[in-house]
């Protein structure tokens, strides 16, 4: 398995707090066709992204908007993970991670965790919904 390097912006919004960092879409489409047909997987319905915040009472809100369109950094693994239901990629940031930490959230959160809970962030390539 091999680790690549990508990067993505910075996108906060409000009701509900969430933050994601917006991927290229033909990464996502590129790992997507390399999923056989007969998995019967179907695209997301979000355009490719990485969930840093979502459904997250967030303390530090001072620093809400702080790194609003900044371009981050991130690896991911070129392996298609999945489960019943998702198919994702692992990805590691430790910027991401920091960013979490000075909204006053833990490193990690539900939503950003992957699937099977063991990576801090991921990008979901399909599901079987």
């Amino acid at each position: 398995m091999k680790t690549f390097t990508s990067a993505g912006q910075l996108i906060y919004s409000e009701n509900p707090d969430k933050l994601i960092v917006e991927v290229d879409q033909e990464l996502s489409n590129f790992y997507f066709s390399t999923i056989p047909k007969y998995c019967k997987v179907k695209k997301p319905f979000y355009p490719a992204h990485i969930s840093v915040v979502r459904n997250a009472i967030v303390p530090n809100k001072e620093f809400w908007y702080k790194y609003q369109s900044k371009v981050i950094k991130f690896t991911y693994e070129d392996w298609v993970y999945n489960d019943e239901l998702y198919y994702w990629l692992h990805v590691f940031s430790s910027e991401l991670e920091e960013i979490r930490r000075e909204l006053g959230l833990p490193s990690s959160g539900n939503v950003s965790l992957s699937p099977d809970g063991r990576h801090k962030f991921h990008i979901t390539i399909g599901n079987t919904k």
